[in-house]
């Protein structure tokens, strides 16, 4: 049986099904093919459009997902759509309320419609199948964790109208125990904080990472009176109660770029320790309930490391499993699996055994036919066929931050060594230099260490819960003779997201992680995700080669090849052709003072505006209707016009191509 499973709204670049579609409606796009209850395909829509967080409906990765699996559109048995149809068609109600024009169609109505334009096979409504959000997610935690049972439980803003679900899952099946509503989401408590903090919706990782900076205590007073801690292991949470007590207790709100303040540090502190006193509250009961001695997470809080971390110290089950994409993408598969479910009558496929579902970057001549066109950008250098991971271990370990990308990409967002950034966990300089120069990020956000699994519990303290900590989803503590040896990793608490990385399921990284091993006697690497400030992870070989030209990455190792920025490449800006990005806005705003700011940006919601001067909007407005350069449009080649070409291609709201 053959199910493509699909998340995300329905609206396109072009706005066809309404000009302006939320991001937080059905957000997170993705497709997935499961063939047999086994999830072989599966990939993000924003690592093909390149926008961040997408929920534009996901015509190229269900596209990508059939192409992986060899599938043709008329092999597909069927689809799943990761909401309930009821609830889906109240949120599409609720836009059409906004834009009467608009024609009215059912949300069955546009999944047909979309798959039909996107795969050339006439999708019928029969054909699409409706999961209930929380199902979808505890169904495939529950199938990819390969347990025989389990309690699984679903922790997410919402789904159609619960924050909490918990689920008793078997071989036969799955059985909802409770759920809880979602105007005592946690979720949603993270969200509504997250303006104080000068972040904004998909950021609640930032106070993650921030938090360990703060005093619990200071804030903790503006919380416990608007949650409480009730008896069978239920709570109550009044998130817009904590809202305004910290608006009129004067708690001035952080504005985005601003500096980060003693009092953000504390906030965020008493955030996550409120968010896992209530978490732990239910947790234990359920696990007393149940009896249960097995835990699979999901839902987008699931994606909080450090309270997953906490889930494994606290030892109140044997085994633990979190989904790699446990936010709304990793739906897509689950409601997949789910349907495969209600036909066989429960039956499962084989377990997640790695995260690798993407589209595969190429082998070596697909590599180098691709580099051809950058030659006027990059210098290239052949690497031996197998010596890649030992050519990358010897430059991270000689102090170079490498890009690092081969195979199939990663489901979720942890880049677990296919789409990765690797530096040397020695030297403090490797967090400071990828965080100021190549992510443009905040400083205070920590990095991950990817370790050989055979040297994990000597470098880390990974608890006597077991738990699968290849997909990089908890935070335990560093050992405390080795902190001071792997300071790039190792958070201001002594904490770090650890990365086990395996030989049978992770060959090439681990290799290359025994090589830097060999060099150094670290069996550690610094891993981040291979993408800049702007971006999702990279995909494809352009998107390597765009990061790097565009960063300060010292190389890009891929398939058969390292990869540097020409010196002096900065110059190729002004003849090479300006390319808009599909999904780019170009927008001049009158000020009060009567002049006019000229900005661009992506049509999506709360997405950064870049200034720039009249004539390079000029440019822009003239590459919008056809090729041209900033040569060919009579711009000078001086540095103010580089450095206003070069600062567009960072935020990708522009590509450059040579002829």
């Amino acid at each position: 049986m053959i199910t493509l499973g699909i998340t995300g709204s329905f609206a396109d670049l072009a706005g066809t099904f309404m000009p302006d579609v939320p991001e937080w409606l059905f957000h997170d796009s993705a497709a997935a093919l499961v063939v047999d209850g086994t999830v072989v395909a599966a990939v993000e829509e924003e690592r093909l459009n390149r926008l961040k967080h997408s929920n534009l409906f996901p015509a190229s990765a269900a596209k990508a997902c059939l192409e992986l699996a060899g599938v043709r559109a008329q092999d597909v048995d069927d689809v799943a759509f990761f909401f309930g149809e009821d609830y889906a068609d109240l949120e599409v109600g609720h836009e059409y309320l906004k834009f009467p024009d608009v024609p009215v169609l059912s949300a069955r109505e546009l999944l047909t419609t979309r798959l039909t334009e996107a795969l050339g096979r006439e999708f019928q409504h029969g054909d699409v199948h409706f999961t209930k959000h929380h199902r979808a997610h505890a169904f495939g935690s529950f199938a990819d964790s390969g347990f025989d049972s389990a309690l699984a439980v679903v922790i997410d803003g919402n789904g159609e109208a619960e924050g909490v679900s918990v689920f008793d899952c078997a071989d036969g099946g799955m059985k909802l125990l409770h759920s809880y509503p979602d105007q005592h989401s946690l979720g949603h408590l993270y969200l509504a904080l997250l303006p104080f903090l000068g972040f904004r919706r998909f950021d609640e990782y930032k106070v993650m990472g921030l938090a360990p900076y703060g005093d619990p205590s200071v804030y903790r007073d503006c919380f416990r009176p608007y949650y409480a801690l009730l008896d069978d292991g239920g709570y109550t949470m009044n998130s817009g109660a904590v809202v305004e007590h910290l608006l009129h207790a004067g708690f001035a709100p952080r504005r985005r770029g601003e500096p980060i303040r003693q009092q953000d540090s504390d906030l965020a502190a008493a955030l996550q320790a409120t968010l896992e006193e209530v978490e732990r509250h239910l947790l234990s009961h359920w696990a007393r309930q149940t009896g249960a001695g097995r835990l699979c997470l999901s839902g987008g809080v699931a994606h909080n490391s450090t309270a997953n971390g906490r889930v494994l110290q606290w030892g109140l089950f044997d085994e633990v499993f979190v989904h790699p994409a446990s936010h709304d993408a990793g739906a897509s598969a689950g409601a997949a699996q789910h349907r495969q479910a209600e036909v066989t009558g429960g039956r499962r496929g084989k377990g997640l055994v790695n995260a690798f579902l993407g589209p595969d970057l190429g082998g070596r001549d697909v590599v180098r036919a691709e580099l051809a066109g950058w030659r006027a950008f990059v210098d290239v250098e052949e690497i031996a066929p197998g010596e890649e991971a030992r050519y990358a271990a010897s430059a991270v370990a000689s102090g170079q931050v490498v890009g690092w990308a081969h195979g199939r990409s990663e489901f979720g967002p942890r880049a677990l060594g296919h789409r990765s950034i690797l530096a040397d966990p020695r030297d403090a300089g490797s967090r400071d230099r990828v965080n100021a120069m190549i992510k443009k990020r905040e400083g205070f956000r920590p990095f991950a260490p990817a370790v050989l699994a055979e040297s994990a519990r000597e470098v880390f303290d990974l608890t006597a819960t077991k738990a699968r900590l290849d997909f990089m989803g908890c935070v335990v503590d560093v050992r405390p003779e080795w902190r001071e040896k792997l300071p790039a990793v190792t958070h201001v608490d002594g904490s770090a997201r650890v990365q086990t990385v395996h030989r049978e399921t992770n060959p090439v990284m681990w290799e290359l992680i025994d090589g830097f091993r060999a060099a150094t006697d670290v069996p550690v690497v610094l891993n981040t995700s291979f993408n800049n400030f702007a971006e999702p992870i990279v995909q494809s070989v352009g998107d390597v080669l765009r990061c790097l030209v565009t960063t300060t990455l010292d190389l890009a190792v891929v398939p058969g090849h390292a990869v540097r920025r020409k010196p002096g490449f900065r110059a190729v800006l002004h003849t090479a052709d300006v390319v808009l990005h599909p999904a780019t806005r170009l927008r001049e705003v009158a000020t009060a003072d009567g002049s006019v700011t000229r900005v661009v940006s992506f049509r999506t919601q709360g997405a950064k505006p870049v200034a720039v001067s009249e004539p390079v909007f000029g440019l822009l407005r003239a590459a919008a209707s056809g090729p041209t350069s900033a040569a060919a449009h009579g711009l000078p080649a001086d540095e103010e016009t580089l450095d206003a070409l070069l600062l567009l291609w960072e935020h990708r709201v522009v590509d450059f191509r040579v002829r």
